[in-house]
């Protein structure tokens, strides 16, 4: 077996923490509002971030079935 054939690569990777791409349109000024408010965090995490405590408040306030 040649050293070539081996199957170990020579990079490692992480494994993808967010796998779901969600694109949608937004009004006007949101994009603007968006940027006033994150600071220095990167606009994809604050988004994100707003995503899932919504998505937490909203399932907190549901009956359970």
């Amino acid at each position: 077996m040649q050293e070539t054939d081996t199957a170990i690569s020579l990079r490692v990777t992480k494994p993808r923490l967010f796998t779901e791409a969600i694109h949608f349109r937004a009004t006007d000024g949101t994009k603007a509002r968006i940027d006033a408010l994150r600071g220095e965090t990167r606009q994809g995490d604050f988004v994100r971030i707003l995503i899932e405590e919504a998505l937490d408040r909203r399932e907190k306030g549901r009956p359970e079935t």
